[in-house]
C-alpha cells in the first residue's frame, strides 16, 4: 500500500482514481464509484481500492453541492473540473451517504486498516465531518 492519510485525497488510491477516472469521465466516474459500493450485498467485503474511490467520489459530491472541505490546492483544480456536472444530479448526495456508511463498516478494509493504525480517532473524525457535510446538502 502506498501513502494513506486521514484526508480524502491524502492517499495514493484516491489520487489515482481522481487522475485516471474522474479527470476523464467526470460525473460518470463519481456515480460508478458510489454505485459499486451501493451494489455490494450486506456483509460483502469492501476492498481498499473500491472504498477509497467511493470516498473520493463522496468528497467531490460534497464540493459540488457547496459542502466541500479543505481539499488542498494540489487537487482542487482537478476536483473542480466537473463539479458543475456533478451538481446537476440530486441523487448523488444520498448515494454518497450510503457509500460512506459501508466504508465505515466492519466489512470495509479501509475501516479495518484505520482501526488497526493507532490513529483511528482522526479517521473517524474525518469521516464524520464528510458525512455531516453531505447530510447538510439540501
Amino acid at each position: 500500500m502506498g501513502a494513506m492519510g486521514v484526508g480524502t485525497f491524502e492517499d495514493d488510491t484516491a489520487l489515482d482514481w481522481l487522475e485516471e477516472e474522474y479527470a476523464g469521465a467526470g460525473v460518470e466516474a463519481v456515480r460508478a464509484a458510489l454505485q459499486d459500493v451501493a451494489d455490494l450485498e450486506p456483509g460483502d467485503y469492501l476492498d481498499l481500492d473500491m472504498g477509497s474511490a467511493a470516498r473520493a467520489a463522496a468528497e467531490i459530491v460534497a464540493l459540488a453541492f457547496d459542502a466541500g472541505g479543505d481539499l488542498g490546492s494540489d487537487v482542487a483544480e482537478t476536483v473542480g473540473e466537473h463539479a458543475d456536472q456533478v451538481a446537476e444530479h440530486d441523487d448523488l448526495p444520498a448515494m454518497a451517504l450510503v457509500a460512506l456508511a459501508r466504508i465505515s463498516g466492519d466489512a470495509s478494509e479501509m475501516a479495518v486498516l484505520w482501526a488497526d493504525s493507532g490513529d483511528s480517532a482522526a479517521w473517524d473524525d474525518a469521516m464524520a465531518d464528510l458525512v455531516a457535510r453531505l447530510e447538510g446538502v439540501k
